[in-house]
C-alpha cells in the first residue's frame, strides 16, 4: 500500500482581536499587545515605565511610575480594539481570520492529474511530458 502524507497550512490574514486581548492581558506589563500591533515605539515605553517603575518601588519614584503604567494599561482595554481596526485596515484586511488548506493526500492527487490532463488536451505538453509526470503521481 502507498504511503501518503497530508499536509495542513495555516494562513493568518490581519491582526486577531482575540490574540491581540489575550496579549494585553498576560503580557500587556510589557507591552506584547502593542509590539504584536506595530506600535514598537509605545510597546518599548510600557515595557521601561513598568519595568522601572517595577525595580525602584521601593522609593515613591516606582510607586508612580507602577501608577501611569496601570493607567495605561487600563486605557489599552479600549485601545486594544481601535489599534487593530487600525492596523487591518492599513493591510486592507476586512475580517482577521485564518484558514486551513489541506495539501497531499489522494485528493490532491486527483487534482494534479485532472490539471495535468487538462494541459495535455490544450497542447501545452507533449504526450511524452504528460506520461512522464502522471507516472510521478501515480504509485
Amino acid at each position: 500500500m502507498a504511503e501518503q502524507t497530508v499536509s495542513v497550512k495555516v494562513r493568518m490574514e490581519g491582526k486577531s482581536l482575540v490574540v491581540a486581548y489575550l496579549l494585553w492581558w498576560f503580557l500587556g506589563a510589557l507591552g506584547g499587545h502593542r509590539f504584536y500591533l506595530g506600535r514598537i515605539k509605545t510597546a518599548v515605553t510600557q515595557l521601561l515605565l513598568f519595568s522601572v517603575g517595577a525595580i525602584t518601588a521601593f522609593v515613591i519614584f516606582g510607586w508612580i511610575l507602577l501608577f501611569a503604567w496601570f493607567i495605561w494599561w487600563a486605557l489599552d482595554s479600549y485601545f486594544t480594539y481601535r489599534m487593530v481596526i487600525e492596523e487591518n485596515e492599513k493591510l486592507g484586511v476586512a475580517d482577521a481570520g485564518f484558514s486551513l488548506v489541506k495539501e497531499g493526500g489522494a485528493g490532491n492527487d486527483l487534482d494534479q492529474l485532472e490539471k495535468l490532463h487538462a494541459l495535455y488536451e490544450k497542447g501545452v505538453m507533449t504526450k511524452d511530458q504528460y506520461e512522464s509526470k502522471k507516472a510521478k503521481l501515480l504509485p
